[in-house]
């Protein structure tokens, strides 16, 4: 299924939420990912410029014709800002590509329908929340609280919950 197939206009206009440089910065930086990393929606960049040295980055964007859900090459992270209207469809198909999927969304996302977290629970587990707080803290255009959500397939352990002071979000 095509991307732009699953949203209508209005809303995929909402999910597009760019993430400051400094807070994919600090994602990265936390989770220290190896290997090829996917940037499933690169939007304009952040998570994909800001990958560390040594990895083989990828990156998927629908406005430059790159459908994540056309991408089928095995990866090793995926780490991003997923749009939020279709975000049980992206978890679906990150499960297909990687065994680590960080997804930086608001907190709600991740709990809100059973579905999603028997889907999580199948797949493996939750390893670490990173909680920033709420988007506007983050440099985001809505109050939720948003985190960094770590997935890893067949994962079940603790999960680690850190609530991190926000990094300065002014855009470099």
């Amino acid at each position: 299924m095509a991307q732009l197939s699953m949203f209508n206009q209005s809303h995929s206009l909402s999910d597009v939420v760019f993430t400051p440089d400094v807070v994919a910065q600090d994602i990265i930086g936390y989770f220290k990912p190896t290997g090829i990393v996917l940037d499933p929606c690169k939007g304009d960049g952040s998570f994909y410029r800001n990958y560390p040295a040594g990895v083989h980055a990828r990156y998927c964007e629908i406005s430059e014709g790159l459908d994540f859900f056309n991408f089928t090459e095995k990866v090793d992270w995926i780490i991003g800002n997923p749009p939020y209207s279709i975000f049980y469809d992206f978890m679906q198909h990150s499960y297909k590509l990687a065994d680590d999927i960080v997804y930086l969304i608001p907190t709600n996302k991740v709990f809100q329908s059973w579905k999603l977290m028997k889907s999580i629970q199948g797949y493996g587990g939750i390893c670490t929340m990173l909680v920033y707080g709420s988007g506007h803290l983050v440099g985001f255009p809505f109050g939720f609280s948003v985190g960094a959500f770590h997935f890893r397939k067949g994962y079940h352990g603790k999960v680690t919950l850190q609530f991190r002071t926000p990094p300065n979000t002014a855009r470099t």
